[in-house]
C-alpha cells in the first residue's frame, strides 16, 4: 500500500499525463500598428479592385512614374545640376516600360488569389453547416437513446426479477430439472443486456449533455479502490491473472460522483484482465501529483495496442481485432464510457500501450476534488460498500458479463 510499489510506467504516466495549459502571448506594443497596417492596406486593394485589372494597372504605373520623376528631381536638387526635361521624360518611358508587366502580373495573382480566398470562404461555410448538422443528429440520437430508459430498463428488471424469482422456487418445485437450467440461461442474459443498456444510456446522457456530478461526495479513494479490486478479483483468477493494488496514502479523499468513479475502475479493471494472458499481471495504483491532483492507473502486461488501435478502442463501439478480442466478447463502450465520464468530471483519460508491452490506463482528477485527510481505517467489505450495492448488473455477475 505504499508509495514505493507504484509500478515504474505508471510513474512515467504520472509525469507525462498532465497537459500544461495553453498560455495567451502578451499583446505587443507593435500590434495596433500592424493592425492599422492590414487595415490600410486591405481597403487599398478593395479600392483598386474596383477599377478592374487595366483601370488598377494603370494606376499603379501613374504612381511609379511620379515616383519616379520625385526622385530624378530630388537627386538634381541635390547634386545642384541642371534641369533638362528630356531627360526627365526617358526616366518616365524607362518606368513606364519597367513597371507595367510587373504591376499586371501582381494584379493578376492578386485576383487568383482573392478569388481562392472567397472559394475556401464558402468551403469552410458548407463545412461548418455540415458539422453543425452532424452534431444536431448526434444530439438527437443522444437524446433519444437516453429518453429511452425507462421504457427499456423496465421490462428487463421484470424479466430478472422474475427469472430469479423461478430460480429460487419461491412458490413451489420446478417439474422439471431442464426448466431450471433454461431460467439461470434467462436470468444470466437479462443480466448482461442490462448491463450492456446501461452503458449506452450512460454515454448517451453525456454525449447529449445530460450528465452531472450534482450527486457527487467526498469518499475515501482506497476504500473504492479495495472494492472494485475485490469485486473484479474472481475474473482474474479465473483468467489466471495476478491483480495487485498499490495506494500512495490511505488518506486520499475524492469529490466526485462514486458510482461513477467505480463504473470507471471497473471498466479499465475488465479490459487490463480481459486482455492480459494467463500468467500476466494487472496493477491498479493512486498517487498524487505535485500540483495536487489524483492519477489512478491500471497497467497490464497484456497484449498491448498500437498508436491507431488505441483511437478504436476509444471509439464508441471500436473493438480492436486480436486474438484475445475475438475470445472475449464485448461492445466496446468501456473505454469510451471511462473516458467520457471523466470528462464530465473535468478530468482526462490516458492510454499508453505498445503492442506486446502491455497498456497503461491513467486517469487523472484535478486538484479542487482531491484532499487530504489523516484515515488509517480499513475499507469496508466490498459487499457492504456503496459503489458495489449501486451496480448489481456490474457486481455479482462481473466475471460473467465481461468475460
Amino acid at each position: 500500500m505504499k508509495g514505493e510499489g507504484i509500478p515504474t510506467d505508471v510513474q512515467i504516466a504520472l509525469q507525462e499525463t498532465m497537459a500544461l495549459q495553453p498560455v495567451r502571448p502578451a499583446p505587443r506594443n507593435g500590434d495596433a500598428a500592424r493592425n492599422g497596417t492590414r487595415g490600410a492596406l486591405g481597403g487599398l486593394t478593395h479600392a483598386l479592385g474596383q477599377l478592374g485589372l487595366s483601370g488598377a494597372s494603370a494606376v499603379l504605373v501613374a504612381v511609379a512614374v511620379v515616383l519616379a520623376e520625385a526622385t530624378h528631381i530630388l537627386f538634381v536638387l541635390l547634386r545642384g545640376d541642371e534641369y533638362f526635361l528630356w531627360f526627365a521624360i526617358d526616366v518616365a518611358v524607362v518606368t513606364v516600360i519597367v513597371a507595367t508587366p510587373i504591376v499586371v502580373y501582381s494584379q493578376l495573382i492578386i485576383r487568383q488569389l482573392g478569388a481562392s480566398r472567397r472559394a475556401l470562404k464558402q468551403v469552410t461555410e458548407h463545412l461548418a453547416i455540415a458539422v453543425d448538422a452532424a452534431e444536431q443528429a448526434n444530439v438527437a440520437k443522444s437524446q433519444f437513446l437516453a429518453s429511452m430508459s425507462h421504457e427499456l430498463r423496465t421490462p428487463l428488471n421484470a424479466i430478472i426479477g422474475f427469472s430469479d424469482m423461478i430460480q429460487a422456487q419461491q412458490f413451489g418445485p420446478i417439474g422439471n430439472p431442464r426448466y431450471l437450467d433454461y431460467v439461470k440461461d434467462i436470468s444470466k442474459s437479462g443480466h448482461h443486456l442490462l448491463g450492456i443498456i446501461n452503458e449506452i444510456l450512460d454515454l448517451s446522457k453525456i454525449e447529449a449533455g445530460r450528465a452531472s456530478v450534482q450527486d457527487e461526495e467526498e469518499f475515501n479513494v482506497a476504500a473504492v479502490l479495495e472494492a472494485t479490486t475485490r469485486m473484479i478479483r474472481p475474473l482474474a483468477e479465473r483468467e489466471n491473472v495476478a491483480l495487485e493494488m498499490s495506494v500512495e496514502s490511505r488518506g486520499i479523499r475524492l469529490l466526485a460522483v462514486e458510482r461513477m468513479v467505480c463504473q470507471i475502475l471497473l471498466n479499465l479493471l475488465s479490459n487490463a484482465v480481459k486482455f492480459t494472458p494467463a500468467g500476466g499481471r494487472v496493477n491498479l495504483s493512486a498517487v498524487r501529483t505535485p500540483e495536487g491532483g489524483l492519477l489512478v492507473a491500471v497497467a497490464d502486461t497484456g497484449v498491448g495496442m498500437a498508436p491507431h488501435e488505441i483511437k478504436v478502442a476509444l471509439t464508441p463501439f471500436g473493438q480492436v481485432n486480436s486474438a484475445h478480442s475475438k475470445k472475449h466478447a464485448g461492445t466496446g463502450l468501456g473505454l469510451p464510457l471511462a473516458k467520457a465520464m471523466m470528462e464530465v468530471h473535468g478530468g482526462a483519460l490516458r492510454v499508453v500501450s505498445a503492442p506486446g508491452q502491455g497498456t497503461t490506463v491513467s486517469a487523472y482528477f484535478p486538484p479542487e476534488r482531491v484532499s487530504l485527510r489523516p484515515d488509517s481505517g480499513a475499507a469496508p467489505d466490498a459487499r457492504e460498500h456503496p459503489a458495489a450495492q449501486s451496480q448489481p448488473a456490474i457486481g455479482s455477475d462481473l466475471a460473467q458479463r465481461v468475460a
